[in-house]
């Protein structure tokens, strides 16, 4: 019965899944594979390639030794051979030896990257995957990133990503996907990757059910990266809404938010771009970052936040992002307690309130509060003079405007104060009680309207511009803003 269970799963080749045992190096087995690996016999160069790939998936000390005893050029004349595996396994054992860093330079320098772009053109599909794996990790060296761009590497990873017809595609997609990130990643490659048509198969893979959301999320990344390059700014719109500006913008509605976190970062990348900042809130990006405010993650409201200020560098952009009342969510992620967020927040709200449109919806919510802290113990040079100079100007409105926001800001703090009654007498107590009660809710009435005040915003920036427009003067002193406001008149 042995015997034939056995015999099935040899038949059925479920032996073969379990992972080979991790063979320990012998001394001197490098220097003999090596010198093995000079042989002009496919025997022998088939017996060293394998070898070599073995030896160099052990560690690091390994990988040194055999560049160090010259096994870099051997493994590039092999691939030079008619056999197919000795071919498969010289591009692995190139790869493994990219892993370590003190390699790629010796590897860069022999030609090594030579036989890793042959391997992206070859017919056998084993060769072409040893090939883009051995891409990616040489491209994790900085000085390869722009060598393999340049010599044609991102059409035969592309191409590669379009093989889907196999059982293990999504693992193989994975490994050209991380090969094209790591080669995005050079200020120089964008415009050179999008020219090779990298654009439609990414944007493909973000949108496709068929894929993983680690396949979304890398490709989104690889997007992300590419929209920092000012080079490909223009060539986005020149390509039109299938591929161009809008398709980006739309992926900050995406459903997940580490994808709709590196969306919002291109979007950040894009409006740096003075031509494209208007186009990018014409194209819908407002909605979604909005959306992404609402989230409670830290990583993706930092991105929405860096995005925003971004775009409201552009005064246009500014009187649109407060007329999509983003001003209330700014104002209480300014006072949220994670300090990054804070300041961005404030950074983003001083940004606002530098449009004259802008300045009573600000003052009517209390944002001159954030901006009169961020003033003097603001965190970066930028945000402190940014505060300073708005609220320079904050206050400085036509008098029936002013004065029209007074009276807003009044009758909401009459309302509110008017729902306050004790505690107590609401329970019907006994008159003891209801005593106790009545003073406690007075003493409640207070703090409440001192938090009212000081503390949720929306009634005490309109105290502070209150009568004969003495609240301007004060917000215009800067710090004198927040005592000579509060001063009760009359």
């Amino acid at each position: 019965m042995g015997g034939i269970i056995a015999s099935a799963a040899k038949a059925f080749s479920l032996e073969d899944e379990k992972e080979p045992e991790k063979r320990p190096v012998v001394p001197g087995e490098v220097e003999k594979s090596i010198v093995l690996a000079r042989s002009n016999l496919i025997r022998n160069q088939k017996k060293a390639a394998i070898n070599l790939h073995r030896l160099a998936s052990d560690s690091d000390h390994i990988r040194y030794l055999i560049v160090q005893e010259g096994g870099v050029v051997p493994l590039i004349n092999m691939y030079k051979a008619k056999s197919s595996e000795v071919q498969e396994y010289c591009l692995r054992a190139l790869g493994e030896l990219c892993k370590s860093e003190k390699c790629r330079t010796r590897i860069l320098e022999n030609g090594g990257w030579i036989p890793m772009l042959e391997g992206l053109k070859s017919k056998h599909y084993a060769i072409r995957e040893a090939a883009v794996v051995a891409v990616g990790c040489l491209a994790e060296f900085e000085e390869a990133q722009f060598k393999l761009v340049q010599e044609g590497a991102v059409p035969g990873i592309l191409k590669f990503m379009a093989e889907d017809s196999r059982d293990d595609s999504l693992q193989q997609e994975l490994k050209a996907l991380k090969s094209l990130s790591n080669l995005a990643l050079h200020e120089k490659n964008p415009l050179r990757i999008v020219r090779d048509g990298a654009l439609e198969p990414l944007y493909d893979v973000v949108q496709s059910p068929l894929k993983t959301l680690q396949h979304k999320i890398l490709a989104m990344e690889i997007i992300s990266n590419l929209c920092r390059s000012d080079a490909i700014h223009r060539k986005l719109v020149e390509l039109g809404d299938s591929t161009g500006l809008r398709r980006v913008v739309a992926m900050v509605g995406f459903y997940d938010d580490e994808v709709a976190m590196h969306a919002a970062t291109a979007v950040e990348h894009l409006a740096t771009n003075p031509l494209l900042a208007e186009k990018i809130v014409e194209e819908g990006a407002l909605d979604p970052l909005k959306h992404i405010l609402k989230t409670n993650k830290l990583g993706p409201v930092l991105r929405a936040l860096n995005a925003l200020i971004a775009l409201a560098r552009n005064s246009e952009n500014q009187k649109a992002i407060a007329r999509d009342n983003f001003i209330p969510k700014i104002l209480k992620l300014a006072q949220v307690g994670a300090e990054e967020v804070e300041q961005r927040a404030t950074m983003l709200l001083a940004l606002l309130a530098q449009n004259n449109v802008n300045r009573p919806k600000i003052i009517f919510h209390g944002g001159f509060k954030p901006l009169m802290y961020n003033a003097q113990y603001g965190r970066t040079p930028e945000l402190r003079k940014t505060s300073q100079e708005v609220l320079g100007t904050l206050f400085q409105l036509p008098g029936a405007r002013r004065d029209a926001l007074v009276r807003k800001a009044a009758d909401k703090f009459k309302k509110s104060i008017a729902g306050f009654e004790p505690s107590a007498a609401r329970r019907g107590a006994s008159d003891s009680a209801a005593a106790g009660g009545r003073q406690r809710g007075a003493k409640g009435q207070i703090s409440n309207a001192a938090a009212l005040i000081f503390g949720k915003g929306g009634n005490d920036d309109e105290s502070s511009s209150d009568d004969d427009g003495g609240g301007g003067r004060a917000g215009g002193g800067g710090g004198r803003g927040g005592g000579g406001g509060r001063r009760p008149r009359g």
